[in-house]
């Protein structure tokens, strides 16, 4: 069986029954992000971009690895 997906390797196949809490798919106007929790406080930090539009990847506020509070 092959399985094509965009989705990051952890989180198909996670190491542990608690990896699927520490990411978190957000809707923005035009894709999605997916958010990783951050070992420390209570933000999340910017894994992954997942759209359609090339200039969303341009946008410095949906660069991966940028911090984020989570409200």
């Amino acid at each position: 069986m092959i399985l094509y997906t965009y989705q990051q390797l952890d989180m198909v196949f996670p190491p542990a029954q608690n990896s699927y809490t520490s990411y978190k798919m957000v809707q923005i106007p035009g894709g999605h992000l997916i958010l990783e929790k951050e070992d420390e406080g209570e933000g999340y930090r910017i894994s992954r971009l997942i759209a359609t539009d090339p200039n969303m990847y341009l946008n410095p506020h949906y660069t991966p690895g940028r911090s984020i509070n989570s409200n």
